[in-house]
């Protein structure tokens, strides 16, 4: 099938979405928000790894990492004399210390001093006042060494960020500032509240990110539900245009399949498309953006580690799953071979074959043995030949982060938090792969769905069709031939017979399908390739076919009984019938006595998912039906089973009372219905090879004796 056209079935079948358009766009931005709500609880997860590290308390300058130590010692010594002096006013020195400290330059040989110290200290209330918008005279008055010793919250990630020149610093001094319960710029004891705020943050993000989820898959439902139901409504109606699903060649089964099962995979496609097929990449696109936010060049080397080990490792895997699967088709090519083996074992014992058919076995044991390791051996190379792949990449990756953290680089919050967002990674991948495989059999369900709506209707009403006067004088079929819709086999070729009106005829034949093919061109389910059918001079095809099927009653075998009530059966939920009137059609079928009987009379559902009837009591329910509408002509066909003698009788009353005066077709199964028609018409090879009473064809026709005899295995009269 080809891949643009599965694409364009898929793009007209989610174009059904915009049905539901603000719940589709509401599914997508619930799907982008959960990715986001994601990535906002890692960064969550980072504070707190952060908090418990360093327990929210400010570096000293004898704690900073070596890296730290030279970022500060670079900006102060770049500084001027009156921005130091700025900055050294945070901390409470008169005005000759101050002076003497601007003037300062830091160097390996003086970094000991207490000098290095105070100018640390005042660094660090320049950075926090700088960042957080903060007056110059908030830390006026401030114990130092209380200050340092006690938790400042987020103050303590701002000045670390900070001096190691993070792009992250920015974002950090956003969060102190728009929420001030993650500092305490004033000394005060603040662990409580900072980890209490991080469990609410963590809490309130959780119940986001579900409501998020749930808002999503609601209004992906709906609007997948609301386009399925619209590609149903309209294969249903389609199908009453289409006159080939009158035929098992594609038949109801085919609309049943793209109505139950190709829908249903689209509607699943599409549901996948809204809440994975999007979100999955967002998710994995933010996880990506977070991991090199946090450390970038680690983050970049794990990525492309990743895609190292994938590359080659999928390489070989598929190399060894493609000897797996010749080794799979082989050892089942032999199996085969070993089965016929063992069919032959009269052919040995006859023949004395015994030692050369055991030999035999043996070669074909040892032949499947050597395959099957094959394919053993492929799985237990490549299987942990990934693993130790994977295995090795993190073990150098975790070297490489150790080395990191060790120098200063990286801290153990930041690979707390990278770490997480690498492994979370293989989620939205995964699901995203799967929803791949989910969506192409969607486009492939759509590809059907949609040839079968582009599909010609066969039958169709002319424009200012007539209306059909009641029958009076005959039907005619004239030079009328139909080709069987799908494969082209003519099912009927110049067939010309006449029925007259108020006659009662028979249609016999080998083939049910031929029977089937032509009353099923009376009520124009489908139109003759050639020919015509005329009703009363009449052309079919020139009358209203509401006009015209007003006049049949049709009782088929393949359509007996539906579910539903048993007086929607009969009534077919047309409020014009009264129940009286429902209840008349039903005696006059005998099927009144048997429904009262019920669990609930003429209300109690019936069908495949109701209660169970026999066939002889759906038959007499489908007679109903057509007693019902008071037909001109009455197309009815037996049932195949053996009949009681009881139901027979019931039937033949039926018969006497409501036949007399109407045109009716029999596809008979009952000698004692053939017997009562007036003229047979023998089907074969879709032409009417003869026609008359039971005992003239009986009598000259050696098909019909044949077909008679397979039909009721009795002995044939002799003329």
């Amino acid at each position: 099938m080809d891949r643009q056209a599965e694409q364009g079935a898929f793009a007209k079948a989610c174009a059904y979405l915009n049905y539901k358009q603000g719940a589709k766009w509401t599914a997508h931005a619930a799907a982008a928000g959960t990715g986001i709500v994601y990535v906002a609880l890692l960064v969550v997860l980072w504070l707190f790894t952060d908090l418990l590290v360093y327990r929210g308390r400010l570096p000293t300058y004898h704690s900073l990492t070596p890296l730290q130590q030279n970022s500060f010692i670079s900006e102060w010594n770049a500084l001027s004399a009156e921005e130091r002096n700025d900055r050294l006013q945070s901390i409470g020195l008169n005005d000759k210390d101050r002076q003497r400290l601007a003037t300062f330059q830091i160097s390996p040989s003086n970094v000991s001093r207490d000098d290095v110290r105070e100018i640390w200290q005042a660094q660090v209330g320049y950075i926090l006042v700088d960042k957080l918008h903060l007056e110059p005279s908030a830390f006026e008055g401030t114990d130092i060494v209380d200050f340092y010793t006690t938790d400042q919250g987020i103050n303590s990630l701002l000045v670390r960020s900070y001096t190691e020149g993070r792009i992250m610093t920015p974002l950090i001094a956003a969060v102190a500032r728009w929420a001030p319960w993650t500092r305490n710029a004033n000394g005060s004891q603040n662990i409580p509240s900072y980890l209490v705020g991080l469990l609410a943050t963590g809490i309130i993000l959780g119940i986001l990110g579900a409501a998020l989820m749930l808002l999503m898959r609601e209004m992906a439902a709906r609007a997948t539900i609301e386009a399925a139901t619209r590609l149903r409504r309209a294969v249903y109606h389609h199908t009453f245009r289409l006159g080939t699903l009158a035929f098992r060649a594609l038949g109801p089964t085919e609309a049943v399949s793209i109505f139950a099962r190709h829908i249903e995979a689209v509607h699943d496609a599409m549901f996948t498309r809204l809440t994975v097929y999007y979100r999955a990449p967002i998710k994995f696109a933010l996880l990506i953006a977070f991991a090199l936010f946090v450390q970038f060049w680690l983050a970049l080397a794990s990525l492309m580690l990743a895609f190292l080990v994938w590359l080659i490792g999928g390489q070989v895997a598929a190399y060894f799953r493609h000897r797996g699967r010749l080794a799979t088709n082989q050892a089942s090519e032999h199996l085969t071979i070993m089965r016929e083996s063992l069919m032959l074992m009269r052919l040995v014992k006859c023949y004395l074959m015994e030692q050369f058919n055991q030999n035999r076995v043996e070669r074909q044991l040892s032949r499947y043995a050597r395959v099957q390791m094959i394919r053993f051996r492929g799985e237990a190379i490549y299987q942990p030949l990934l693993v130790l792949m994977g295995l090795l990449g993190t073990l150098l990756l975790l070297f490489v982060a150790g080395i990191l953290v060790l120098t200063g680089h990286l801290t153990v919050a930041s690979l707390v938090a990278l770490s997480t967002a690498l492994v979370s990674l293989y989620q939205p991948l995964g699901r995203w792969l799967e929803a791949r495989r989910l969506i192409r059999r969607g486009r492939e369900a759509a590809e059907n769905v949609f040839k079968f709506l582009e599909r010609r209707g066969e039958v169709g009403q002319v424009v200012g069709a007539e209306f059909l006067p009641p029958l009076s004088n005959q039907i005619e079929f004239d030079n009328v031939s139909l080709r069987e819709p799908g494969s082209g086999r003519m099912l009927l070729e110049e067939v010309s017979l006449t029925i007259p009106a108020g006659k009662r005829v028979g249609l016999i034949g080998a083939d049910d399908l031929e029977k089937h093919a032509l009353v099923y061109l009376i009520p124009r389910l489908l139109d003759p390739t050639t020919g015509e059918i005329r009703i009363d001079q009449h052309n079919l095809r020139w009358v209203t076919l509401d006009s015209l099927r007003a006049q049949i009653g049709i009782v088929l075998m393949h359509n007996l009984v539906f579910h539903d009530t048993v007086a929607n059966n009969i009534g077919c939920g047309d409020n014009a019938y009264t129940l009286g009137q429902i209840i008349d059609a039903a005696k006059v079928a005998h099927a009144h006595h048997f429904i009262q009987k019920l669990p609930k009379g003429y209300e109690t559902p019936i069908g495949e998912m109701g209660h169970s009837l026999s066939i002889s009591e759906q038959f007499r329910i489908a007679l109903a039906r057509a007693v019902l509408r008071d037909p001109a002509l009455l197309v009815v066909e037996e049932p195949e089973a053996a009949l009681d003698e009881e139901t027979k009788a019931l039937l033949d009353d039926t018969w006497t009372r409501f036949l007399p005066g109407r045109t009716v077709i029999f596809l008979p199964h009952r000698i004692s219905t053939i017997r009562s028609c007036e003229t047979l018409f023998l089907l074969h090879k879709g032409r009417v090879v003869a026609s008359g009473v039971h005992k003239e064809l009986l009598a000259q026709n050696p098909l019909y004796r044949h077909l008679h005899y397979l039909e009721f295995n009795e002995m044939v009269e002799q003329v």
